[in-house]
């Protein structure tokens, strides 16, 4: 199974074909990359349930160059579960609790 991930905008004119075929979309009215790339987010953006598809999963949660994660942004990305899961051994045999 191809699994795609990454940045649009850094593929290449065949990765972004594959992909087209892929999701079953056409890209014969763009000329270029950047309108190819414009058309896949737009497809991407309208069809937020492939988040959940492992083929397509790797193509959202990616923030715009610059801006940086927050906890908020990272329980929405992982969820709360992943998250825990993310959080190295040690630190949580360190944590304590007062109950």
């Amino acid at each position: 199974m191809i699994v795609f991930s990454g940045s649009l905008s850094s593929k290449l004119k065949a990765d972004l074909l594959e992909l087209a075929q892929a999701l079953d979309i056409s890209l014969d009215g763009a000329r270029n990359n950047p309108e190819r790339v414009s058309l896949m987010q737009a497809q991407l953006d309208g069809r937020p349930q492939l988040k959940d598809d492992p083929k397509f999963t790797g193509l959202y949660g990616r923030l715009p160059r610059g801006q940086k994660r927050t906890h908020a942004s990272l329980v929405d990305a992982l969820g709360p579960a992943e998250l825990l899961l993310s959080v190295p051994q040690s630190v949580v045999d360190s944590m304590t609790c007062n109950i």
